[in-house]
């Protein structure tokens, strides 16, 4: 990439030469680690990024050398890269930084992993994630080229020092520049950002083989077609936003108050206002919308005897299409570890099922579906415990989710489980976050 150089470059061949008649050892330990870097590619190809990965992961974890052997591997290459004129390469390589990583490392593979991944989301040379997209650690071929074609544009304005890393302002001006680069248009007439998405759509399409994946395949032209909405597609969300931001009352047990209670079950119709039903634990709904909420939207947080709003809560009870667009990928939640695989697989394949038969389906069905899914998939309850026992709770948990954010059709039969015409575009707007989720 050449940024960072000196006025006085020596070609790689010319340094690899110098470097030979100062120290062959070094001039050895200097090309073994080149080549790692450029592949055969030539000095330009080197990337901050790129050589970030080698000194703080590649040559730790993968390298049959002792810490002090990769440190004098590192301090080979910097030399190279000082001849070259690289200085800034050079730097990283002779750095506290690289050192301490690699001696961690030595001590525990974990915690150098940790300590590397750590160093690598602060390098201002990182394409952090923004408002349009979150990076995965694991990705595609499209993805990981448009994260290199980003790193790369990143790099140069910091070269150019468009961007000045730890100046007021940085950080968005960073974001800025990478979506500028997601959102370009690119031979073909599409963008990063959407050679990202497709790439996304189609792995999970194929996640799965067998029925789950001839299901998702028949959702996807459902999922890219524009939704249509009222005009408040999610009230109880808003309701509940709008009371913490002004701060929502909660009792000596941190439960919402009883003047809160009756007031939602008098407008969504949990129990009857005025009535017995005003302990939060007894409005299941409001109880459930509450959890939702506080643990896997996000928007939410205690402050003392008082739930109030967090800066996602502010953008949600702002902006009705970021309120819809979280309130309905938390239907499924998280597979980032916060929940089992298991759990959310049940529930996508709950949804899955359910959108493509009408969007209604009687329990039995669907439970006997699920099972016969899950079993031929090879899956275990969360627990170890019986399949059955374990699939019949991940569905009474959707539909409490479905009931909290008001989705289910009202007029439905008690034996089956019938979306709404705003539950149905819920169910594909939760499947599509599924699908374009990042990858870990």
């Amino acid at each position: 990439m050449f940024v960072g150089q000196t006025d006085r470059m020596m070609t790689e061949a010319e340094a690899l030469e110098t470097l030979a008649r100062e120290d062959p050892a070094v001039a050895s330990d200097a090309r073994a680690a080149l080549r790692w870097l450029t592949a055969g590619g030539g000095l330009e190809t080197i990337s901050q990024l790129r050589l970030e990965e080698f000194l703080w992961h590649v040559l730790p974890s993968s390298w049959p050398l002792s810490a002090n052997g990769q440190l004098a591997v590192a301090r080979a290459l910097g030399r190279l890269l000082a001849l070259a004129g690289l200085d800034r390469y050079a730097d990283t390589c002779a750095s506290a930084e690289t050192k301490q990583i690699i001696t961690t490392y030595d001590a525990s593979s974990a915690e150098g992993a940790a300590a590397y991944y750590a160093a690598v989301e602060a390098s201002p040379a990182t394409p952090p994630d923004t408002d349009l997209l979150a990076w995965g650690s694991a990705r595609g071929p499209e993805e990981q080229s448009a994260y290199e074609a980003c790193a790369a544009a990143v790099e140069i304005a910091i070269a150019a020092h468009d961007i000045k890393a730890g100046a007021s302002g940085w950080k968005s001006r960073r974001a800025s520049l990478v979506d500028r680069w997601l959102t370009m248009s690119q031979p073909g007439d599409d963008t990063l950002l959407s050679r990202i998405s497709a790439e996304r759509i189609e792995e999970w399409t194929h996640g799965h083989p067998g029925e789950r994946a001839r299901m998702a395949k028949r959702i996807v032209p459902r999922l890219l077609e524009p939704p249509q909405l009222p005009g408040e597609p999610l009230p109880t969300l808003r309701w509940l936003l709008q009371h913490a931001d002004a701060g929502l009352p909660l009792t000596s047990r941190h439960y919402i108050a009883p003047s809160v209670v009756a007031e939602a079950t008098g407008l969504f119709g949990w129990g009857e206002p005025g009535g017995k039903r005003r302990q939060e634990l007894s409005v299941f709904p409001l109880h459930t919308l509450r959890g939702l909420a506080q643990r896997e939207m996000g928007a939410l947080r205690r402050s003392g005897t008082s739930l109030v709003l967090t800066r996602t809560g502010r953008l949600m009870a702002d902006d009705p299409g970021i309120r819809w667009h979280i309130g309905t990928a938390a239907l499924l939640g998280p597979d980032d570890g916060s929940e089992p695989d298991f759990a959310v697989a049940v529930r996508e394949a709950t949804l899955l099922i359910i959108t493509l038969n009408g969007n209604a389906i009687t329990y039995e069905e669907l439970l006997d579906r699920l099972i016969r899914l899950h079993g031929t998939e090879g899956w275990t309850s969360r627990s170890g415990g019986n399949l059955v026992t374990a699939i019949r709770y991940e569905v009474a948990t959707i539909g409490h989710r479905l009931t909290a954010l008001r989705l289910l059709d009202p007029d439905g039969a008690p034996d089956e489980l019938t979306l709404s015409g705003t539950g149905v575009a819920a169910a594909l707007s939760a499947l599509l976050a599924r699908a374009l989720r990042p990858r870990r």
